[in-house]
């Protein structure tokens, strides 16, 4: 589950984040972009320092190491990095980076040369599919299906590598489409908010 702020709405980011962990999430993902998003770092702090025990992932455009061990002294069990926007090179450079400090990389996959490129990476373990076209910004969940067909399917199944469900995944029906496919997680987002 997505944790950002309510913009003033009245609703804590951590009565937000003791929600969701009540609810069941396996995982909460806190935005810490605050360029795009509004988010910042104390936000992962003040989760983890208020008791929640799920692990929790940070949200950020990582295009620096730095930003890897930052998070870690913040409170984060996982991060995000984006295919989209990171030479394979920095991918696995950042990966063991993240193995050696006890954080899992959760590597974000857009299209079929995106996924092509973090299969040819040893030691991935957990691939996020985002169903959001980077340049028409549409989203459409048949993008998971798609990534998840013939020699790419067989292989993330044969290195056992977790697939989370990302973007545009709204109803019961939709998860159950991309759980067809071969997801075993969804990255949900509170909208109401």
């Amino acid at each position: 589950m997505d944790v950002k702020d309510a913009g003033g709405e009245g609703l804590c980011l951590v009565e937000i984040a003791k929600a969701y962990e009540k609810g069941g999430a396996a995982c909460l993902s806190v935005l810490t972009d605050q360029k795009y998003f509004q988010g910042g770092f104390e936000n992962l702090e003040k989760i983890r320092n208020s008791g929640v025990k799920c692990p929790l992932l940070c949200k950020e455009f990582v295009i620096d190491a730095w930003q890897i061990y930052y998070a870690r002294t913040k409170g984060a069990d996982a991060i995000l990095l984006i295919a989209a926007v990171l030479p394979d090179l920095d991918i696995k450079y950042m990966t063991k980076i993240c193995k050696l400090l006890g954080l899992t990389p959760l590597v974000e996959v857009h299209d079929e040369r995106e996924m092509g490129r973090v299969l040819g990476i040893d030691g991935i373990e957990l691939i996020g599919i985002n169903n959001r076209n980077l340049e028409t910004f549409k989203v459409d969940i048949s993008n998971t299906k798609n990534l998840l067909q013939g020699e790419r399917g067989r292989i993330i199944r044969e290195r056992g590598i977790i697939v989370v469900g990302e973007s545009g995944l709204f109803t019961p029906a939709d998860i159950a489409y991309v759980q067809e496919a071969g997801v075993k997680a969804i990255n949900a987002i509170h909208t109401s908010f």
